[in-house]
């Protein structure tokens, strides 16, 4: 009789130690299921604890970036307002320069009709000194000037002197506030590049601590969920270390009462119960097994990451066991799956995915369809992410376990 594939792994169970692998930086090196499932619950907890600590953290760091807004909303309206008044200023010098202009104008029409007034009086020059000596001036304004020296100007000419010499100091003045409104622009644009430098920088910091928070923060949730997996696949690996156990039993009390012969083949069947991995999902590799940056959490990353269009078929990579199928966490849709493959124990893991289409306990062949590519959880983009680990599933986000390198069975 062909033993299942539940029976292989049964007896191969059997032959090796209940534990299949311990798992590193999350439960100890030996020990029953139970004392693995009680180190397990005190790591969770720790990294819980770790977790709160470390939203108490974020909490603080949001109130500082709530005074750090405060701080840009300041500065953000001093920009505005100091472009306003920069914005002003330039339509000062504007309105300014049309007024020198204009006083400029209206002097010089001022000065020619002075000129032809004082004119007339040229040819009396002669006979009054007072006004031979007012003629022998130098220019019409030493000219004006000797006129109201000597009071000898009609009233008439008076006026006009008078309106002349008030557009001479409205001139002067217009000239001296333009000077002014130059030199204040001058400053008001310096002053709006050093707040918009400033501003820039608070923006920046801003950034940069919220994105380290929340860094950090995916990094203990991403742990959290690992020991979390950790956990419920000790519990599968017990319930099946049981259960092969009573597969164990069965099949050796029906060995017995079948020919040796019979018992030989049976052997054989399971000798052969061997295979290989293959690729679970179409498209190139986006991102290989090694070192990461640390930006979406962890600074290795224990898989690969094969890009494809959403909703594109993800096969089983070898026949195995569903250990896991769930959603929620970095790992979005994910499935596990826990295979026997020459003698040895291996688990695969799928995440992401859009959908799945098993469920814990199925039993799934090599090739078969177990969910649809997506980019659920922490994930930048449609793409599968696989893993493969020699034993049960271990997990460090700094470094590598007992991960196998997918890229070097297909």
């Amino acid at each position: 009789m062909k033993p299942s594939l539940r029976q292989s792994i049964g007896l191969t169970l059997m032959t090796m130690t209940l534990l299949i692998h311990p798992l590193a930086n999350h439960v100890g090196a030996a020990g029953s299921y139970k004392e693995k499932q009680q180190q397990n619950q005190q790591q969770q907890s720790k990294q819980k604890q770790a977790l709160s600590n470390k939203k108490t953290q974020l909490s603080k760091a949001q109130q500082k970036v709530y005074a750090i807004d405060q701080q840009i909303n300041g500065l953000t309206l001093q920009v505005v307002e100091n472009q306003q008044k920069i914005d002003q200023n330039t339509r000062q010098i504007k309105r300014l320069e049309q007024k020198i202009r204009l006083l400029k104008e209206k002097i010089t029409k001022q000065e020619t009709m002075l000129g032809d007034r004082l004119a007339v009086r040229q040819a009396k020059a002669d006979q009054d000194p007072l006004l031979e000596a007012v003629f022998g001036a130098k220019d019409v304004g030493d000219m004006i000037s000797r006129f109201n020296a000597f009071n000898t100007i009609a009233e008439s000419d008076a006026s006009l002197l008078k309106d002349y010499e008030q557009n001479k100091q409205q001139l002067a003045t217009a000239q001296k506030k333009l000077r002014q409104t130059r030199l204040d622009l001058i400053d008001d644009r310096t002053n709006l590049k050093n707040k918009q430098r400033e501003l820039k920088a608070e923006k920046t910091k801003r950034t940069s601590l919220l994105n380290r928070l929340k860094s950090e923060k995916r990094s203990i949730e991403t742990t959290i969920l690992s020991l979390k997996d950790a956990s419920a696949q000790l519990k599968a690996q017990e319930a099946a270390a049981k259960a092969a156990a009573k597969a164990a039993k069965q099949q050796a009390a029906a060995q017995s009462a079948q020919p040796a012969s019979s018992t030989k083949a049976s052997t054989k069947v399971i000798s052969k119960a061997t295979g290989k991995f293959i690729k679970p999902a179409a498209g190139s590799i986006s991102q290989g097994m090694g070192a990461a940056s640390g930006s979406n959490g962890y600074a290795y990353h224990n898989g690969i990451d094969l890009a494809g269009p959403v909703n594109s078929p993800i096969v089983a990579s070898a026949s195995g066991v569903v250990i896991q199928a769930s959603s929620g966490g970095p790992y979005g849709n994910h499935v596990y799956l826990s295979h026997n493959i020459g003698g040895k124990t291996y688990t695969t893991v799928y995440a992401h995915m859009n959908s799945l289409t098993v469920k814990a306990g199925q039993n799934v062949k090599q090739g078969q369809q177990i969910g649809n590519l997506g980019s659920t959880g922490n994930s930048t983009g449609p793409h599968l992410h696989f893993e493969i680990h020699d034993g049960g599933y271990q997990y460090n986000a700094n470094g590598r376990t007992n991960e196998l390198n997918p890229s070097d069975f297909f």
